[in-house]
């Protein structure tokens, strides 16, 4: 590292301990003793130390080492990061895959049952509008219906009120004006054979007449 040396006086690492501050610059352990008030010589700012070795904190170490070399292992790094991080998507893909077709198969399932309510529900309609048109059709009947036996009633009715109407009217011929004169049958009237019960003798129940008649 031939580019190290103290950024105050230019001594090499060769010649004494070089030390390296917080604020990242270089100064031999001569400037360092030398500081005034323990400030940096470039920002005056206050002069924290580290002692450039192998033994060195490794974050520090990094700021020594080859350009090269750090790019090779931010490169192998990058790798790592790159090929760890591709697995771990392609097993959230899975993941993620297999959700969306639990998710998917959900929807197609809900998807069938409500073509199945639809063609169920068009279905009944078909059936009720069946329904309604034969309801309609077994009304039209029964009027109808209705109709013929009012008319058939009212037939009737004229029918059974013909034989009254005649048995009303007279049937007979008219009788002459010597048969209205003549008295009713019912009229109680003497036969020939008739005899006042003045005339017969009744203890001995004959008939007492003028002319001498046999004994009855």
């Amino acid at each position: 590292m031939d580019w190290i040396q103290c950024n105050n006086c230019g001594a090499k690492p060769n010649q004494v301990k070089m030390f390296l501050t917080a604020c990242g610059h270089v100064f031999c352990q001569n400037c360092i003793e030398k500081a005034k008030e323990s400030q940096c010589y470039l920002c005056r700012k206050p002069l924290k130390v580290d002692e450039i070795n192998k033994n060195m904190r490794p974050d520090l170490m990094e700021l020594f080492k080859d350009p090269k070399q750090v790019a090779a292992d931010l490169i192998s790094e990058l790798k790592q990061v790159v090929t760890f991080q591709a697995k771990q998507r392609e097993i959230f893909m899975k993941f993620k895959n297999a959700e969306n077709k639990r998710e998917m198969d959900k929807f197609n399932d809900a998807r069938n049952r409500q073509v199945k309510v639809t063609q169920e529900i068009e279905k009944r309609k078909k059936a009720f509008s069946d329904d309604n048109a034969r309801l309609k059709a077994a009304k039209e009947e029964k009027k109808q219906l209705t109709t013929i036996l009012n008319n058939l009633r009212r037939e009737k009715a004229k029918h059974d009120t013909l034989p009254s109407r005649l048995s009303h009217t007279r049937t007979e011929p008219p009788l002459s004006k010597s048969a209205r004169m003549r008295p009713p049958p019912s009229v109680n009237r003497k036969s020939s054979h008739d005899f006042p019960t003045s005339l017969l003798d009744q203890s001995s129940s004959k008939i007492v007449t003028s002319t001498p008649i046999c004994n009855v």
